[in-house]
């Protein structure tokens, strides 16, 4: 299993999702692991869900994942309350069973570690937003390599045996070339954020993820264009609120 597609924080964008499959299936991907937040703020929660699950592809949960099945516990902010009360009444119970059943995070054939959040307290939902944040999650991080999402943002992170530190140069060249290669050094281990399919918060509206090839130790980060209009007009169709669709423009 050489070439694994890494993907995270779908969120309901179905159009960004076909979008990414395709692109990664034209990259001749061998599998696809998924790292969370299937549901949320856009219109196609059940779709998307009934698309990963096609896959039978390994999944672990994200804060909505899990919010979407425990309402009266939320903590989100009034507009993405709104976004989940309508996401729930549009799953139906076999798809909210497979949200409460998604572990936290798992070893993938001992190769990477996955997660939503991070390794320490994983649950907690903590923003890994720079390499001091990054830091907790490197204490528990026994294999070289983890993926993470959440935050929307691809970085990456490593840990040369003393402290934590992001490697910009990589998320720069993303930026410029819409495309950045990491080559995995022996001895350091990375925690990368793999960006958001389904709502990039990085100033990009492209979908973002990645690839990891395990027989050359790289990690291909990559921004896909996908329909941006239709999502919107999806998303003000079904009567979510205004501003989610306005944020899928600007990538914020």
């Amino acid at each position: 299993m050489p070439r694994i597609a890494v993907i995270s924080d779908i969120h309901a964008n179905l159009h960004a999702l076909y979008a990414v499959m395709a692109d990664f299936q034209g990259e001749q991907c061998d599998a696809v692991v998924c790292l969370g937040d299937v549901v949320g703020y856009n219109a196609y929660p059940q779709e998307c869900v009934n698309e990963i699950r096609a896959l039978g592809c390994p999944v672990v949960k994200g804060n909505h994942d899990e919010e979407v099945v425990n309402l009266e516990h939320t903590r989100m902010n009034p507009i993405a309350r709104q976004a989940m009360e309508w996401t729930r009444s549009c799953l139906d119970e076999e798809s909210l069973n497979w949200l409460r059943r998604l572990p936290l995070q798992r070893i993938e054939r001992s190769k990477f570690t996955m997660v939503h959040s991070c390794l320490d307290q994983p649950q907690a939902w903590n923003y890994i937003l720079n390499a001091n944040d990054a830091t907790g999650n490197f204490q528990r991080q026994f294999l070289p390599l983890c993926f993470h999402g959440h935050t929307h943002q691809p970085r990456v992170f490593v840990w040369d045996g003393h402290r934590a530190s992001e490697l910009q140069e990589y998320w720069q060249q993303l930026v410029m070339e819409g495309e950045t290669l990491v080559p995995l050094q022996p001895g350091v281990k990375y925690f990368i954020n793999v960006g958001s399919v389904g709502q990039p918060r990085d100033g990009d509206s492209r979908a973002c993820y990645a690839i990891y090839d395990s027989d050359a130790a790289t990690v291909r980060l990559r921004r896909v264009a996908y329909d941006v209009a239709g999502a919107q007009q999806a998303v003000l169709a079904v009567g979510l609120p205004e501003y989610l669709a306005e944020r899928l423009g600007t990538g914020h």
